[in-house]
């Protein structure tokens, strides 16, 4: 069997292309807008985010050269940290060395304030029986001295000095 090709006649030549330059100038005259519009609202995205990536890299290269900054201030910055501790802690030691020279001197004058105090009474309490011991000695002194008439003279001079003293 043998196969035969066509004479192509200008009817079906023409036809395709009509119909391919209709369709071309439909597609020209309805899409032209929200094809442009489309293209216009992607160039506009495609921008933005371009401008958005600029200004992310340009904060990331201000973090960037932050953090470099203060990585090299860093060992100063630890200095700076521990002498302030130093100045605090030897401040506050100071203050614990006043505190505690404050409270000795306070219990070493309420220690001498007691020790005097109780000097004071031991020595009325050992004046208070030196008295009464003296009392004892010269009741007993008195009392083996004392004759019947010694007794007689006392109250005989009792009574005189008792009516002179009245008024």
């Amino acid at each position: 069997m043998e196969h035969h090709a066509e004479a192509a006649s200008i009817g079906t030549l023409l036809l395709p292309v009509i119909n391919f330059s209709l369709f071309c100038a439909l597609i020209a005259r309805f899409l032209v807008g929200p094809i442009r519009e489309y293209f216009r609202a992607r160039t506009e995205r495609i921008r933005e985010a371009l401008e958005s990536g600029a200004r992310a890299r340009q904060e990331a290269d201000t973090l960037r050269a932050q953090l470099q900054r203060d990585l090299a201030d860093l060992p100063a910055l630890r200095e700076r940290l521990k002498a302030e501790l130093r100045t605090t802690a030897e401040h506050e030691r100071d203050q614990l060395l006043a505190l505690a020279k404050n409270t000795a001197d306070r219990l070493r004058e309420d220690a001498r304030f007691v020790a005097e105090h109780e000097l004071h009474a031991a020595r009325e309490s050992l004046r208070a029986e030196v008295i009464d011991e003296a009392i004892r000695e010269a009741t007993s002194i008195v009392r083996g001295a004392l004759t019947p008439d010694d007794q007689a003279r006392f109250v005989r001079d009792f009574t005189q000095q008792a009516r002179e003293a009245r008024p």
